[in-house]
């Protein structure tokens, strides 16, 4: 009896994990390459699954299909892991990733399996496969990966090179069990595949000596085809086999594998015209521990079969490939998995959010560093309209650490320009601001770490009473520690001398610190300038001198006064009282702001970047350089970019400033929040106990040199002579 030799087709089982790994891979290493990926999948031998009857019924035995498993550990194979499961046998399969949807659909199918075939036979040919036989089983995979829908497009294919006319069966397959002898030849069996490597490689060769019962089997890879298999009619004895490891549970039909292993033989054994074939299904007993032959025998499910093989000579086609899967309707057709039902949605946010930032890489900032943007911590001081928009655009940069500052309550007048805020926020008298940011951050991003710290900020020339005392140092205690745990301050307040503390702290520990004010219709958003050192506050940075070659320090926000901050919130008609801006310019300002942070964090040189050259539109960074200060300006829509050192006289970032804090700490804040009058001569002593201290000018003028200059100046003023006679004038 000879009949058409028939095979139990692959059937893909994909687990979750391995298409999260295809959208990490899309994202971060693939991107728009659309070059194929080498990926693992693993099969065993088929088993079939016991189904319970009632009473009256029977144990039955069902078939399942048999299974290529593709898991999370599929990408493990680029880094040369190829481990699988305990009886499984590992195969490479081969990721052909789409760009887009109609990529997907036109992409050639039948090109896809043609070269897949090739590959097979030219490993053949070489012999590569007699040594590494999983060559015979590669798998292919077209797919899209929808990241906005997390919806994947796919289809599975296992090439197998075909036979026409066809090889034959020309014995029923009976099972291994009613073929041994003796029921202890299987159990040895099993010891010799549990103490070699064969069995793991899929494809083996064999001879059963069923007259000898001590050791009936010699089993070893298809490299030693002639040692072991040799003639059917060796000297020896003995029956020879071709064995692979069988992922069918089918009764009667082998699995997909032995369709190559076919095209194998006729290749590199073409005297071999007619073999029984093991087709070895029982993985699952290698490591089931001590188990009686006659209970092996009961559950072995591994079959013999006879098959007459096709000669090379007598094919119509030396490569015709088969293979794309079907469905369960039987119909070639690709499939989708839609995942996003599945996934937790603070994930797909994530996901989502993170797909945003990723696709900059892929043509336009291949190499900005979105981790250290991610990783950057923020300490937004102000949550108004400039913190609030900030905050939104830091969120969309994928920071995942904000903390607000700020005293202030939601009002009604606040929901509609600042867009952290709604209407149920300024009721009741209003939410404290800082920590309604930082719930409105939560909701619009649950990942986010934001804080919101309630908090008023002492500043110059806001005196502190000495019932306030204790609460301003732990306030000023509180601020430094805050300062000093996050990487980047952004001074968003709404007055001058509010920036004045946060300025100093952020110059002490060597922060990034962005200032950002506005005007009715004007903004300035700007970096300040970061000491080289936490001990010697030496100047360096970025611009340079006109007339030397070192470099010097930028300035900050306080370096162009030449008077110190004071109290400017008192004795203030309303619209002095509310920021009055066009609505338009928060927006952008703070968005600048973010931007010129962006631009120093990819810099190699980071807080220390040297400012762009006048006209240059290229830098070190994947940015550029840095700006120092960009003022805008909404009439006429103009932007300019400005340089600016710091200032040996300034009353916020000066040496002379930072060193008598560190020195005298809450004692100098003391006396600048106060503005104690003091003596030139010994600025920190109050004016009263020097009877020569000058009474117009504030501690941290003298303190500084300030007071010194503006003397200077009003000397030479009075040295002027000013003429009033109309005859003094220049005819023009």
């Amino acid at each position: 009896m000879s009949e058409t030799l028939r095979f139990e087709a692959f059937s893909s089982m994909v687990e979750p994990e391995f298409w999260s790994g295809l959208a990490h891979h899309k994202l971060h290493s693939a991107r728009l390459d659309t070059a194929r990926t080498v990926v693992r999948g693993e099969f065993s031998g088929g088993r079939r699954h016991a189904v319970r009857g009632n009473s009256a019924e029977p144990t039955q035995r069902l078939a399942v299909p048999a299974r290529l498993r593709v898991n999370q550990g599929a990408w493990e194979a680029a880094q040369g892991n190829t481990q699988q499961q305990a009886g499984a046998v590992g195969v490479n399969g081969y990721l052909h990733n789409t760009n887009t949807i109609e990529e997907f659909k036109k992409r050639d199918k039948g090109e896809l399996l043609r070269d897949a075939g090739a590959e097979i036979l030219e490993a053949i040919r070489s012999g590569r496969a007699t040594q590494t036989p999983e060559l015979l089983w590669p798998f292919l995979l077209l797919s899209f990966a929808d990241l906005k829908k997390y919806h994947f497009y796919h289809w599975f294919a296992f090439p197998a090179v075909t036979a026409d006319p066809p090889d034959m069966a020309t014995e029923a397959p009976a099972p291994l069990s009613s073929f041994i002898s003796r029921s202890s030849d299987l159990e040895h069996l099993l010891t010799t595949f549990a103490g070699s490597s064969v069995c793991a490689q899929g494809a083996f060769v064999a001879r059963y000596y069923p007259s000898n019962v001590d050791n009936p089997w010699r089993v070893g890879p298809l490299s030693e085809w002639s040692e072991i298999y040799g003639s059917d009619k060796a000297e020896d004895g003995g029956i020879a086999l071709l064995g692979f490891v069988d992922p069918s549970s089918h009764s009667t039909r082998p699995g997909w594998p032995l369709r190559n292993m076919l095209t194998w033989l006729r290749h590199c054994h073409p005297e071999a015209t007619n073999v029984n074939i093991l087709c070895f299904r029982d993985t699952a007993l290698l490591a089931g521990g001590t188990v009686d032959g006659a209970t092996l025998v009961q559950q072995c499910e591994s079959i013999v079969m006879r098959v007459n093989v096709t000669p090379v000579a007598s094919l119509t086609s030396e490569c015709q490939v088969s293979g794309w899967e079907r469905n369960e309707k039987q119909k070639l057709v690709p499939r989708i998995v839609n995942l996003s039902s599945t996934m937790d949605p603070v994930r797909l946010a994530e996901s989502a959010l993170d797909l945003n930032l990723q696709l900059m890489r892929w043509r336009l900032a291949p190499s900005i560093d979105l981790a250290k943007i991610a990783g950057t911590r923020a300490l937004l001081v102000g949550a108004g309209t400039l913190g609030a928009y900030t905050a939104r655009v830091l969120l969309a940069w994928g920071m995942r650490k904000i903390t607000f500052v700020d005293n202030g309550r939601v009002s009604f007048s606040n929901p509609a320009r600042q867009p952290l805020y709604d209407f149920e926020d300024s009721l009741d008298g209003g939410k404290p601001k800082a920590e309604a940011a930082a719930s409105s951050m939560r909701k619009i991003f649950p990942n986010v770490d934001s804080q919101g710290i309630q908090m008023t900020i002492p500043m110059p020339g806001h005196s502190i009473s000495a019932s306030e005392m204790d609460s301003t140092r732990a306030t000023v205690a509180r601020l430094d520690e805050l300062v000093a745990s996050h990487d980047v301050i952004f001074l968003l307040t709404d007055s001058r001398e509010s920036r004045w503390l946060p300025t100093l702290l952020g110059t002490l520990h060597r922060k990034i610190v962005i200032c950002v004010a506005l005007g009715f219709d004007s903004y300035v958003a700007m970096r300040h300038g970061v000491y080289a050192h936490d001990d010697d506050f030496e100047p360096m940075g970025a611009p340079k001198a006109a007339d030397s070659n070192e470099a010097v320090r930028l300035g900050c926000y306080f370096c162009n006064d030449v008077v110190a901050p004071t109290d400017s919130l008192s004795d203030r008609t309303l619209d002095q009282q509310c920021t009055v801006t066009r609505p338009g310019l928060a927006p952008i300002a703070s968005g600048t702001a973010v931007e010129l942070l962006t631009t120093i964090l990819q810099h190699p040189q980071g807080g220390h970047a040297p400012p762009a050259a006048p006209g240059a539109n290229d830098g070190a960074g994947e940015f550029g350089d840095p700006e120092h200060q960009i003022r805008g300006y909404l009439l006429g829509f103009r932007q300019h970019a400005i340089v600016g050192q710091a200032s040996s006289l300034c009353t916020a970032c000066s040496p002379s400033v930072i060193n008598a804090y560190r020195q005298h700490g809450f004692d100098f804040l003391l006396r600048a929040f106060n503005n104690t009058l003091v003596s030139e001569d010994a600025p920190h002593c109050a004016a009263e106990d020097s009877a020569d201290a000058p009474a117009d000018y504030s501690y941290l003028e003298t303190l500084t040199g300030l007071a010194a200059l503006h003397r200077q100046t009003d000397t030479m003023l009075e040295t002027i002579e000013w003429s009033e006679s109309d005859d003094d004038f220049e005819a023009i």
